[in-house]
């Protein structure tokens, strides 16, 4: 990207994103962001990094990264038909909840809690009920 047209605006998360300087012809700022090797794209009214931003990987299931007011962030991934693989919320602390789901996408299977000062707290084997084993990482 030429930096004379756009800006970046680094999340809590990691990722980098990238604002127009310019607004488009239907008044809105493009984003641009790169997640693994995804590019994907979004527009939105604001210029601060705030939006939705959507890719499409090569196995054709979606990436979706939503980046609130306060640059907290959400990034979504789901298949192609729909169903829901992974998500992740990271803080502006840094703080972060990753949850992974079963195959059929309808119950979390494992679940990462970061907290702010990189300790971790794991979650593994969980049932539908929301039961499982859980493992304390320290830094």
């Amino acid at each position: 990207g030429d930096s004379n047209t756009s800006s970046s605006v680094e999340l809590s998360s990691g990722e980098k994103v990238l604002v127009s300087k310019e607004k488009n012809k239907d008044g809105k700022y493009e984003l641009m962001a790169t997640v693994g090797n995804v590019e994907l794209k979004g527009t939105s009214d604001k210029n601060d990094g705030s939006g939705t931003l959507e890719g499409v990987k090569d196995d054709n299931s979606k990436v979706k990264l939503t980046v609130s007011d306060n640059l907290e962030t959400t990034l979504e991934i789901t298949k192609a038909d729909g169903k829901k693989v992974s998500t992740k919320t990271t803080a502006k602390d840094k703080s972060s909840t990753e949850e992974i789901f079963d195959a059929n996408g309808e119950y979390v299977t494992e679940k990462t809690i970061t907290r702010a000062n990189g300790t971790k707290l794991e979650l593994t084997e969980m049932t539908k009920e929301g039961k499982g084993k859980a493992k304390e990482v320290l830094k």
